[in-house]
C-alpha cells in the first residue's frame, strides 16, 4: 500500500518541531513534509502528490485561507484541514468553507493522529478507481458549516456543555424550528411536546442532538434551484424517515445509545451523495434519473455505470472529509449493498440497509440483501422491524 502524503504548514518552527516529534511514530505509516510558508507548501505540491494539507491560519505574505484557496482551486482531491488558535476564531469563520476538517491548536497529538487515521480510514472503504475519478471533478464539495464546526466541538471538549450546544443552535431561529420539528416527529418518541431546544438536548443528549444539526445543514449546504430534477422535498423526507427507521430498528435490537444515534445520523445522510452529483453533474445525472421503463437496474447502479461511483460512496466520501467514524461511513457507502463490506456484525449498516428499503415500501424479500442479513443472524427479526417501522410511519401522518 503507498503511503499517504501529509504536508505540514507554519510559521512557527517550533510549531512544526512539536508536530514532527508527536507524529514520529507514524512515520512507517505516511511520508510527512513540514513547510513554513504557504509558498513553499504550493511549491512541494507542484513537485509531488499531496493527500493532506494541515496549515496554521496566521502566516506572513500567504495566510492559511489564501493557502487553501489555491489548492482548493489547483488540487480539488487534496483533503484541508485547519489548524489554528483560539485568536482566529474569526478567520476561521471566515474561510471556513475552504477546509473539510478544523483542529485547535495546540492539537492533542492524539486528536490529530486520529482525525488524520479516519481520513486514512476512506481509502479502506472506498478504494476503487471509479470513486477518485469522480471526485477529482467535483467543484461544490461543501466543507462544514460553522454552526456543525461549533456544535462538534463542543460535544467533543472534555467539559461538553447542554447550555453551550442549546446556546449555538438558537442563535439560527430557522435550524432550530427544523430541529424542533424533527424532536417531536415519532420517530424520536418522546412522552411530550418539546418547545426548548435546551429541553430537545436534555432529553436526547449531546449526540442525537449533533447528529441533528449536523443533517440539517448538510441538506442547507446546497442550492435547491441547482438541484434540476431531483426532488429535494421529497429526499429530505426519505432521510429523515430512514434515520427515524434505522434509529428504531437499533433500539428494538437493544443496541447503546451510541449506536443508535449513528444509525440515525446515517440514515439522515445516506442519500446525500444524490445532492453532489445533481449539482456538480446536472445535465449527466438527468439521464440517470429519467431512465427509460425498460431499465431494469437500481438508480444507483445506473449511478455507477454513467460515474463510476454511485451517490452512497459519494456521500461517505464526503462525511469522510468530514471526520465522521468509520462505522458510520460504512453504513453510508454500502447501504445498498452490505454484503460487500467486511462488516460482519448487526450494527448502523444493517438497520440502514433496512430502513432504506421499509421506507422505500419495498415488499418483503425484496431489495433486501437476505444473505447478508442471515449471515449477521438478524433475518428472522426483519419483519418485526419492518412492522415496528410502519407504525412509527403512522403515527407520522
Amino acid at each position: 500500500m503507498d503511503k499517504k502524503h501529509l504536508l505540514f504548514v507554519d510559521d512557527e518552527p517550533m510549531v512544526l518541531k512539536g508536530l514532527q516529534r508527536s507524529l514520529r511514530s507514524m512515520r512507517h505509516d505516511w511520508e510527512m513534509t513540514f513547510v513554513n510558508s504557504g509558498a513553499e507548501a504550493l511549491a512541494v505540491m507542484c513537485a509531488q502528490a499531496v493527500d493532506v494539507v494541515v496549515s496554521d491560519m496566521r502566516m506572513p505574505e500567504m495566510d492559511g485561507a489564501q493557502l487553501l484557496e489555491c489548492v482548493k482551486q489547483d488540487y480539488p482531491q487534496v483533503v484541508r484541514i485547519i489548524l489554528s488558535g483560539q485568536l482566529d476564531r474569526e478567520m476561521i469563520l471566515k474561510s471556513v468553507r475552504l477546509a473539510h476538517q478544523h483542529l485547535s491548536k495546540p492539537c492533542d497529538a492524539v486528536l490529530l493522529k486520529d482525525a488524520l487515521a479516519k481520513t486514512f480510514a476512506l481509502n479502506d472503504i472506498l478504494a476503487h478507481a471509479g470513486l477518485k475519478k469522480i471526485v477529482a471533478g467535483i467543484d461544490a464539495l461543501p466543507s462544514m458549516p460553522t454552526i456543525c464546526m461549533e456544535v462538534m466541538e463542543e460535544v467533543q471538549s472534555a467539559d461538553a456543555s447542554i447550555q453551550k450546544v442549546a446556546d449555538i443552535i438558537a442563535r439560527d431561529l430557522g435550524m432550530a424550528a427544523k430541529i424542533l420539528q424533527m424532536v417531536n416527529s415519532a420517530f424520536f418518541g418522546l412522552c411530550r411536546r418539546v418547545g426548548d431546544i435546551r429541553d430537545a438536548v436534555k432529553l436526547l443528549g449531546l449526540d442525537a442532538i449533533k447528529a441533528l444539526v449536523l443533517s440539517v445543514n448538510v441538506f442547507a449546504a446546497f442550492e435547491k434551484e441547482k438541484l434540476g430534477l431531483l426532488d429535494f422535498e421529497g429526499l429530505w423526507q426519505h432521510s429523515l424517515a430512514t434515520g427515524g427507521f434505522a434509529r428504531h430498528i437499533m433500539r428494538a435490537a437493544g443496541q447503546p445509545r451510541d449506536e443508535v444515534d449513528a444509525a440515525f445520523l446515517a440514515g439522515m445522510l445516506h442519500d446525500i451523495g444524490k445532492l453532489i452529483l445533481a449539482v456538480n453533474f446536472g445535465s449527466e445525472y438527468q439521464k440517470v434519473i429519467q431512465a427509460p421503463g425498460s431499465e431494469t437496474r437500481a438508480e444507483w447502479e445506473r449511478e455507477q455505470a454513467a460515474f463510476g461511483a454511485s451517490h452512497a460512496e459519494i456521500g461517505a466520501y464526503l462525511m469522510g472529509l468530514w471526520g465522521l467514524e468509520t462505522a458510520l461511513l460504512a453504513a453510508i457507502a454500502f447501504h445498498h449493498n452490505p454484503g460487500q463490506s467486511q462488516i460482519g456484525e448487526f450494527g448502523p449498516l444493517a438497520a440502514v440497509h433496512l430502513a432504506d428499503v421499509f421506507d422505500r415500501q419495498t415488499p418483503a424479500g425484496e431489495g433486501g440483501d437476505v444473505d447478508y442479513l442471515n449471515t449477521i443472524g438478524v433475518q428472522q427479526r426483519v419483519a418485526e422491524w419492518r412492522q415496528g417501522c410502519a407504525d412509527l410511519e403512522g403515527e407520522n401522518q
